[in-house]
Parts: structure tokens; C-alpha cells; sequence
């Protein structure tokens, strides 16, 4: 069935990046050549095809209005679009249809080979892509290491040698932007994909994750610049990191559920279109039939929509509300190319065998992914608590130090005279720092390292945006923990 809502949606910008695009061109071909097993015509396919959610999408919706409205045949159509797409592999897509029109090839030949091109495409993109993101998560944590060393270098460099404010102001500034930088890179060659769907409610630990989200977060802010104001700014981290675990465990939870439904989807849509096909029944008869034991995760929704079929309700109600329930976008563009591949006469084996296969690839990527990205994510978290723990201690260190130096300085002063005094000014070393300056470049050090150690991770793994207040919520109570801990007890070592 097709999708209502998204017939309505006023079509996306398209990024001129292939990276950007290539899954939903792959999920778009993949349709097209699932709708076109039935031997519809190019109109019918076209037309399905641009009601579907996928960022090329529009490139197919201005050739279908080319030829529709204004009269133009499907060759110039095709030529016309692609003279202004923007990605090269949507360009030469574009061209590669228009002659293969005008040759007379049949769309359900070359649509099925454009797919599997894709697919090969594709597939080799995505692990070039974990490659890389293997290689700069191992950069994001020498660089980490390199330039929290640097700076904790140059915040003992003051005890000796007034370094001046300006160079640790700037010295600090580069730590922030080289982990901005590395955040960024993180997030570049991280492979693009879409991972969870939400049409209405979604699963229910997302419903939680964001109701959490939106009771606790904002409070824990207003509490915490309170608390922060009285006693400390690491009151604020804790109460926002014991406020963000909620709601990041849930996403975490349900992101756990989408990795598992995944990996059953391609046998879930394999099962039905052969029973479907050895039944010569409908889906919903079909759903009847399949042993539903081996699905697992996926058991309670393909249950709750064979209730909803045999009870007479809308058949496109019915796998909205089912999609909605799994909350996984690679299911929604799995299910969907099936049901409407059948729903156009295409026999439900062999187009139960074109989403499977999509679907079991995706799923395989991702479970490759997962194995490159987890190590770099968990391997953060210690790195993040020891460099934390270390600029706090050795600001302390230095406040204590300056402390020394100042009572010193006195006892000097009460013993040697105004005459001795008048030199010591002239000395370049063990002169006394402004710790309030020196305060603050750490704290931003400090919140730098926090924000950029929450992002990093959940940029590696994927998944829903409040992945990342899991992470989030482990930084900030690591912080807050150093802020809090370490002061006394360096207090005690420097006694």
C-alpha cells in the first residue's frame, strides 16, 4: 500500500553528496524494481514510487510531472531531471534510464539491474566507510590523550613561569576546537544510514525515552544552575547526568529491540511471501499459517497484525500501526516494497526475496558496524574520567602551589624588609598566578571534553539522537565526580 502522508509531504532538499543519499537511492531502486516484478507500466511505478519517503524521491516526482503535466516524453523527462541533480549517482542513474527507454529495455530488467548495482555499490561504500571510521575513532582518542596532555603541560608550565594569559587562553581554545574537529570527523565518515521510524506513538520504550526526557532535562537544568550557583558547578553536571541516564537508557533499550527486529525482518518477509505464494492465499491468510515462534522480538507485532487483518480493519491501517509498533525504519521501507510489490500482481515469492535480501544486508552492515564502532565508544568513557580526573587534579595542584608561593612571599616580606622586597618582582619564576583566570580555562576544558565524549560515541554507533544522553549522563557524572572528589584529596597530598 502506498503511504497517505508522505503523498502530501513537500519534497526534501537533496544534498549533492552521494554518501548522504545513497541508502534511500538503494531503498528507492530496490522498490521500483519490487513493484515493477508484476509488470506494471512505467506510469504506475513512478507514481508509487514518488509517495514513499525517499530523499530521491523528488527526482522521480519532477520527471513523472515533466511527462504528466506539461507533455514531455519520459526520454527528455529523465535528461532534463538529470541535467540539474546535484549527486553524480543520481545523475547517472537518471541518464541511464532515459536511454535505456529509448532503447526499449523493459523497466522490470532494468530497474532489477540498477538494484543490484546499487546494492553492490553500496555495500562497498558502507564498509570503506566503517574502515575509515575504525582508523579516526582511533585518532579521536590519540588526539583526546595528546591534547588534554598538552594543556595539563601548560597548567604546570605556570607554577614555574608566568606563561602569560593570552597564550593559555589560546592554548585551550585549540583543545576545544581539536575536539570539535574530531566530533566533526566522527560524524562525517560514520556510514549514513536511517535506523529508527516513527509514525504515530512508536515502540514504547522511544514514547518513555522522550517523556523522560522532556519532564527531567528541563528541571534537572533549573536545579542544577541553582545547586551550581550555592555550592559548585559540578553540582549542575550531576544534576544533569542523573537526570539524562532515563531517558538515554530507554532510547538504549529500544535501540537494542530496532538491532534485533532488523535481523528478523529479511526471514519475517521471506516466510510470508512463500507462504503466500504456496497458499495462492492473501497476506493476511498467509500470516495465519507461518510459525511465528522463530521471529522472537518480532512475535507480538506480527500478532497483533494478524488480529487486525482477520478483523476486517483498513489493510494499509493495518501495517501503519504495525510499522509503528516495530519502530524501525529498515522494516517500514522492507514491508513496504513487499505489500505493494504484491498488492501490483508481483508474485509474493520473488518479491518476498528482493526486500528480504535489502533487508538482510542492511541488517548485516549494521552488525558490522557495531563491531567496529562499540569498542571506540566504550574505550572513551575511561579516557574521558582519567583526562578529567587529571586537569582537576592538576589545577589543584597549582592552587595549592599558589597558595604556598603567596604566604612565602609574605613571610619574606615580614623578615627581609621593604629593601629585599623591591627585587622580587624582578624575578621571572615561583610568581603567583590569577587563579580565577586559571579556573575558568579548565572548567571550559573540562566542559569541552564532556560534551564532545558524549557525542563521539553516539555519532559512531548510530541510532535515535537520545542514544546519546547515555552518554551524556556518564560524562557529566564523571565530571562532576572529578570536580568533586579530587580537590580534597590533592588538598591532602600538598599538605
Amino acid at each position: 500500500m502506498t503511504s497517505s502522508k508522505s503523498s502530501r509531504k513537500r519534497p526534501a532538499k537533496v544534498s549533492s553528496d552521494n554518501a548522504a543519499i545513497s541508502f534511500d537511492l538503494l531503498s528507492n531502486l530496490t522498490y521500483m524494481a519490487a513493484l515493477a516484478t508484476g509488470g506494471s507500466d512505467r506510469d504506475t511505478i513512478l507514481k508509487w514510487a514518488i509517495k514513499q519517503d525517499f530523499k530521491t524521491g523528488t527526482f522521480f516526482r519532477r520527471v513523472y510531472l515533466l511527462s504528466k503535466r506539461l507533455g514531455f516524453e519520459y526520454t527528455r523527462s529523465f535528461r532534463m531531471v538529470a541535467a540539474k541533480a546535484g549527486a553524480s549517482s543520481v545523475k547517472n542513474l537518471l541518464l541511464r534510464f532515459a536511454g535505456a527507454i529509448s532503447s526499449g529495455v523493459s523497466e522490470a530488467d532494468f530497474l532489477a539491474e540498477e538494484a543490484r548495482v546499487e546494492r553492490d555499490l553500496y555495500i562497498n561504500a558502507y564498509y570503506r566507510s566503517l574502515e575509515t571510521l575504525t582508523k579516526w575513532g582511533d585518532a579521536y582518542a590519540a588526539l583526546l590523550v595528546s591534547v588534554s596532555l598538552i594543556v595539563v603541560v601548560a597548567m604546570m608550565s605556570t607554577m614555574i613561569s608566568n606563561l602569560g594569559a593570552t597564550f593559555v587562553i589560546m592554548l585551550t581554545s585549540t583543545m576545544v576546537m581539536v575536539s570539535a574537529f574530531g566530533v566533526y570527523i566522527i560524524y562525517r565518515t560514520a556510514p549514513y544510514e536511517i535506523k529508527t521510524y516513527q509514525n504515530n506513538r512508536g515502540p514504547v520504550e522511544r514514547v518513555w525515552a522522550k517523556r523522560l526526557f522532556y519532564a527531567l532535562v528541563p528541571a534537572s537544568i533549573l536545579i542544577g544552575i541553582f545547586l551550581g550557583y550555592i555550592y559548585g558547578f559540578h553540582y549542575f553536571l550531576f544534576s544533569l547526568g542523573i537526570a539524562l541516564f532515563p531517558s538515554g537508557f530507554m532510547a538504549w533499550m529500544d535501540n537494542g529491540k530496532v538491532n534485533q527486529r532488523d535481523q528478523e525482518a529479511a526471514t519475517f518477509v521471506r516466510s510470508l511471501g512463500n507462504v503466500t505464494a504456496s497458499l495462492g492465499t492473501t497476506l493476511g491468510a498467509a500470516l495465519i499459517k507461518i510459525d511465528r515462534r522463530y521471529l522472537g522480538s518480532l512475535e507480538p507485532s506480527i500478532r497483533r497484525l494478524q488480529v487486525r487483518l482477520s478483523r476486517g480493519i483498513n489493510t494499509q491501517k493495518c501495517w501503519d500501526a504495525f510499522r509503528d509498533e516495530v519502530g524501525s525504519e529498515l522494516m517500514n521501507r522492507t514491508s513496504r516494497m513487499f505489500v505493494d510489490g504484491v498488492s501490483l500482481g508481483g508474485p509474493p515469492e520473488k518479491v518476498g526475496a528482493i526486500a528480504a535480501e535489502y533487508s538482510q544486508d542492511a541488517a548485516t552492515m549494521r552488525a558490522r558496524r557495531m563491531v567496529s564502532a562499540a569498542p571506540f565508544s566504550f574505550l572513551v568513557i575511561p579516557l574521558h574520567f582519567a583526562m578529567t580526573g587529571l586537569m582537576t587534579f592538576v589545577l589543584e595542584i597549582i592552587r595549592a602551589f599558589n597558595t604556598r608561593i603567596e604566604i612565602a612571599s609574605a613571610e619574606l616580606a615580614a623578615q627581609s624588609g621593604d629593601g629585599a622586597m623591591g627585587l622580587l618582582p624582578d624575578l621571572p619564576i615561583f610568581q603567583t598566578q590569577d587563579m580565577t583566570l586559571m579556573s575558568n580555562i579548565t572548567l571550559v576544558a573540562l566542559i569541552s571534553m564532556t560534551v564532545s565524549n558524549a557525542l563521539a560515541p553516539k555519532f559512531a554507533l548510530g541510532g535515535h539522537s537520545l542514544i546519546v544522553g547515555v552518554f551524556g549522563s556518564i560524562t557529566c557524572l564523571m565530571t562532576a565526580f572529578n570536580m568533586a572528589v579530587i580537590p580534597p584529596i590533592a588538598a591532602q597530598v600538598m599538605l
